[in-house]
């Protein structure tokens, strides 16, 4: 063992410092009852980040690991600086050349046997034979994966290369962090079983231990799929072993935040939009030339493109620009709702980056400041934009959930507008997080608006993402959670 590995810190009470703010009761129910390999199911914005660090400072090692989304990885800096009582240097792999982050993996191999340090790396990079075989070779006993939903799938390499770090490691904490354990349904807990130590069983055995295949009578012939749903007695199972290993913090429950008021706006499809919108919903539901289905893959593109003629979007010209639909009735759907804003400051959501320019001139008609937060941008564009925003220098931020979803934090705004969104649950709730967190408080209320087209389908995605997040709180058990607090409230 290295000689930084156990600083042999006193209780954790003692190392908080005095100016920060004091934990919350969830946080310091984690402390107290976190095993070794613990999953904290917080809610964005419940100090999951906070509540992991000073597990790693009780732990007593010196040294650990923390793998997270790109967007987030320079916030683990600047929250270990914050809330370790030791410091820690920190080594962040994330957003260089691959020549630049091997050169990081050995400057921490380098450092963590002399000094307290952590290693910080985007989880994609766990899809390379070459990390990983840097790190196979390093001492470390308490590794962190936050935002862990993104290893629900047991096939993708970035999984396989998790479980592989974790039997060559065989580190004695580890800890996952995420809000959505399963942002597809129960299927997606296989690798959080497997990582926590609950099962051992390969996922094809596991799978057919608890569901059932509901497709199986069609197995063998043209076009078919498997569909897998849980059993009932498999459910229960599962409410039940995720209780005796993690700790849940929903953000109604555990803080005193403002009331989230949803409304819809709803619009109609002008007719160029309905013509459009009709031809590709025929093509999406036929049946190929063979007569074989449509595979998965193909339905989900055909689906994208139903939304983007929602969106306003007809297609492309032979230089590739995208046609827009003159007098897009979705547009003035967002007008109507920026009206219901009343002068404050909003967020407005969109998944598509044909809708940027639209939006963009929307809101210099109408005279309101704002800012981007989209892929395209450096980070330094990114970062001045949500200080602009929070520092109430401009009045909007239109939003791409994959930039300004996770680890973000655009409290100024008491109304997010979702002008477009897709079936991705997890998505949905990040970008509903960013202004409904700790530090609304300064609202009275927080309300998000959807847009939404009448006969389409939004309206399934919708009653999709309501269903997803019905599964998710019984898998979480918030509902006795709920009925205890109101109970108690009484």
């Amino acid at each position: 063992m290295d000689n930084v590995d156990n600083l042999n810190t006193t209780n954790t009470a003692n190392v908080i410092k005095d100016e920060l703010p004091p934990l919350w009761e969830h946080q310091k129910t984690a402390l107290k009852t976190a095993r070794d390999r613990y999953a904290l199911f917080f809610d964005p914005g419940c100090g999951k980040t906070r509540a992991a660090l000073l597990l790693l400072e009780k732990s007593g090692y010196g040294n650990a690991i923390i793998f997270a989304p790109l967007n987030v990885c320079r916030n683990w800096v600047v929250e270990a600086n914050k809330y370790l009582a030791i410091k820690r240097e920190c080594f962040v792999v994330a957003g260089q050349t691959k020549p630049k982050k091997l050169q990081t993996i050995k400057d921490f191999k380098a450092a963590y046997r002399t000094r307290p340090s952590l290693l910080i790396m985007n989880i994609e990079s766990l899809r390379s034979k070459d990390y990983l075989k840097e790190l196979s070779g390093l001492s470390i006993n308490f590794i962190i994966v936050d935002e862990s939903h993104n290893f629900k799938s047991h096939n993708s390499l970035q999984t396989k290369g998790l479980l592989y770090l974790d039997g060559v490691l065989k580190p004695r904490y580890f800890y996952l962090l995420t809000g959505t354990p399963a942002p597809q349904g129960e299927i997606d807990l296989w690798s959080t079983f497997y990582l926590l130590g609950i099962t051992k069983l390969p996922f094809f055995v596991w799978r057919k231990k608890y569901f059932d295949d509901r497709n199986l009578r069609r197995a063998g012939t043209s076009g078919y799929y498997p569909d897998y749903v849980i059993r009932e007695s498999s459910r229960k199972e599962f409410a039940a072993l995720l209780k005796s290993c993690s700790i849940t913090a929903v953000k109604d429950l555990v803080m005193d935040l403002p009331p989230l008021l949803r409304t819809s706006v709803y619009c109609e499809l002008s007719k160029e939009q309905k013509k459009h919108y009709d031809t590709m919903e025929d093509f999406l539901f036929a049946s190929d030339s063979s007569g074989h289905e449509l595979t998965a893959a193909n339905v989900l593109s055909r689906t994208l493109r139903l939304q983007q003629i929602i969106a306003g979007t007809l297609g492309s010209d032979e230089e590739g620009r995208a046609v827009f639909i003159k007098d897009n009735p979705r547009l003035k759907a967002l007008e109507y709702a920026i009206e219901q804003t009343n002068g404050e400051q909003f967020i407005i959501w969109t998944i598509f980056k044909d809708t940027y320019a639209q939006v963009s001139r929307l809101l210099e008609g109408l005279g309101i400041s704002y800012g981007l937060l989209t892929g395209e941008q450096s980070a330094e564009d990114r970062f001045s934009t949500m200080e602009d925003f929070q520092g109430g220098k401009i009045r909007a931020v239109i939003a791409h959930p994959r930039a300004g979803g996770v680890g973000v934090n655009l409290t100024a705004a008491s109304y997010s507008i979702h002008y477009t969104k897709n079936f991705n649950l997890v998505d949905d709730l990040q970008c509903e997080a960013r202004n409904y967190r700790g530090g609304s408080e300064r609202h009275k209320r927080i309300t998000r608006i959807d847009i939404i087209a009448e006969d389409t389908i939004d309206e399934e995605i919708n009653e999709a993402l309501i269903l997803k997040k019905n599964v998710q709180d019984f898998i979480l058990g918030l509902k006795q959670m709920r009925s205890k607090n109101n109970k108690r409230k009484k």
